[in-house]
């Protein structure tokens, strides 16, 4: 028997290949489709001082069920949990953790990594613990806890922290509109994070609001992660924050929120992690936090070309999850797994709930780069085509050879046009997604991006500026496009900043904004104070000790 989960079309191939399984076998699939998780993605800066707009819902949450509860339980200091940057080894565990298990867990940690045993200055210290996010080599990375936390308790053990009462997950359209009407019940969250840098920074800050929060990575050492394994297991953990080390073996049912601060590297590995959430058939949150303005980036591993390529194209899918707005996001997410959702809605994610945005008609945008593209590409045809060595200089057959990316069409299409000055590239990067999700454009490099770069016309695309552009070209925004148009535009020319200036209170509004930028805050004046020669050898030593008696 193989048994594995959230497993695609291809990965259940390679199993089976794997393990040369007999054409008689027996697959059962069962439905990827978990009714009572609730998606939704939204735009983080991802920086610490965003955090205050990001948790802050988070810190209200666990601070009210703190007033609630009196104080039944002691808070835990964030010093227990959070290692900064100067903490010995025994300042950053629990207080239970004796000092001799500390360092039998760092001695056997650091001979396999360093062959060598570090001081506990450097195992402990920020610098050593978020270089690197958490790339495994072994399954005994993986699970720390050596099966410690399989999610069997005893039945005493779990009524003093909790209920482990199950209900069925709600399959019925409106039970699962019912479902969102009712408020979302007590229970711990997970935040996964990329870095270990991350974890650190994320579990002081809710710390210091009185959240009883702990940090989770592969760096910490491993009497540290039992204990955050087992705190979290019986309910004194409210947050976890973690890298992608905590999660095996986890089949916790109360889980009521995961957190993914930052972009997971792919599908599989988002889904997984998700559905740690509301395993006891209640409703439970998965919130996505990422960037907008920002394309992901792949994590640092060991990779080979292959594994490399297939990696961006994962992490590309995930990519257009995140920036999709109009199609439900279970649907998607069930899909990707080779299981057919037809026309249903999960109607709890942010885009069943809040409705896509209002479709536009990009008509003109699209045809304007669609000519410039083909422009482009009928330019180097001709010249592979008619290259003559007589006719064509050094420059101009370097011209033709480089293959101009999305921001020189972009930069192109704003010489020529005075109506697209000061659209932004990110708006046009959503475009060229949506025309290559069509067939009107293809990636012209033969490396995978999470984001198309070189851009050029497939037959699909010559035909729709031949005989299609007089036709409409309606499509729903991206969530790229939608932030960019939110931003406030930057002025690109003197006309453009000319316009408004007739209008006595745009005229005001605009002075005040350029005298209160030009106002500085004076610095103090510092004087500094006379040194006194106390040296009486000195014809200005014994002055200086007169002036200082008189005074």
């Amino acid at each position: 028997m193989a048994l594995t989960a959230t497993a695609t079309v291809q990965v259940r191939q390679d199993i089976l290949d794997s393990l040369c399984m007999s054409k008689e076998r027996k697959t059962v699939v069962t439905s990827f489709f978990r009714p009572n998780l609730r998606f939704s993605v939204k735009h983080s800066r991802k920086s610490v001082s965003s955090y205050s707009t990001d948790f802050c819902q988070l810190i209200d949450v666990y601070a009210r069920k703190k007033k609630v509860d009196g104080m039944k339980q002691p808070l835990v200091s964030h010093e227990s949990h959070c290692p900064s940057d100067s903490d010995k080894v025994s300042g950053s565990g629990f207080n239970d953790i004796q000092n001799s298990d500390i360092e039998e867990s760092n001695a056997e940690s650091s001979e396999k990594e360093n062959g060598s045993i570090p001081s506990r200055g450097r195992q402990m210290s920020v610098e050593y613990l978020e270089n690197e996010v958490d790339v495994f080599q072994s399954a005994e990375d993986w699970d720390v806890a050596y099966g410690e936390f399989s999610g069997q308790v005893h039945c005493e053990e779990w009524n003093s922290h909790g209920s482990m009462e199950t209900i069925d997950p709600p399959n019925k359209p409106e039970e699962r509109l019912r479902l969102l009407q009712e408020p979302l019940e007590q229970g711990p969250t997970i935040i996964y994070v990329p870095t270990r840098k991350e974890t650190l920074s994320i579990a002081k800050y809710l710390c210091e609001f009185g959240v009883k929060a702990a940090a989770y990575n592969a760096a910490l050492p491993k009497s540290h992660l039992r204990q955050v394994h087992k705190e979290f297991h019986e309910d004194s953990l409210q947050v976890v924050v973690a890298t992608m080390a905590f999660g095996m073996g986890i089949d916790k049912l109360n889980v009521r929120r995961i957190i993914h601060y930052g972009w997971p590297q792919s599908l599989e590995a988002y889904y997984q992690e998700a559905g740690r959430a509301g395993r006891d058939g209640k409703l439970a949150d998965c919130i996505l936090y990422v960037n907008l303005s920002r394309m992901p980036t792949l994590l640092p591993s060991k990779r080979s070309e292959d594994q490399a390529k297939r990696a961006y194209k994962m992490l590309s899918d995930f990519f257009r999850y995140g920036m999709n707005t109009s199609c439900c996001r279970a649907k998607i997410l069930v899909e990707y797994f080779g299981e057919d959702f037809g026309d249903k809605k999960c109607l709890l994610c942010d885009v069943c709930v809040d409705g896509p945005p209002k479709m536009l008609d990009l008509k003109e945008e699209a045809n304007i780069l669609m000519q410039m593209i083909a422009a482009r590409y009928a330019e180097s045809s001709f010249m592979d085509c008619s290259y003559d060595d007589s006719l064509c200089s050094v420059t101009e057959r370097q011209k033709f050879l480089v293959k101009p990316n999305l921001r020189a069409f972009v930069n192109k299409i704003r010489e020529q046009s005075q109506k697209f000055i000061t659209t932004d590239l990110l708006w046009w990067k959503g475009l060229a997604r949506i025309m290559e999700a069509k067939g009107y454009i293809r990636e012209g490099d033969d490396k995978i991006h999470v984001q198309i770069k070189f851009p050029e016309p497939t037959k699909r695309g010559l035909e729709f500026l031949q005989f299609e552009s007089d036709k409409g070209f309606h499509v729903y925004p991206e969530a790229d496009m939608l932030y960019s148009m939110r931003k406030p535009r930057a002025y690109s020319s003197f006309s453009d900043w000319g316009k408004g200036w007739a209008n006595p209170e745009i005229r005001r509004q605009r002075l005040d904004k350029i005298q209160s930028s030009n106002r500085k805050p004076r610095k103090p004046r510092i004087r500094k104070s006379r040194k006194h020669f106390s040296d009486t050898s000195t014809s200005r030593g014994r002055i200086s000790a007169k002036i200082s008696q008189k005074k």
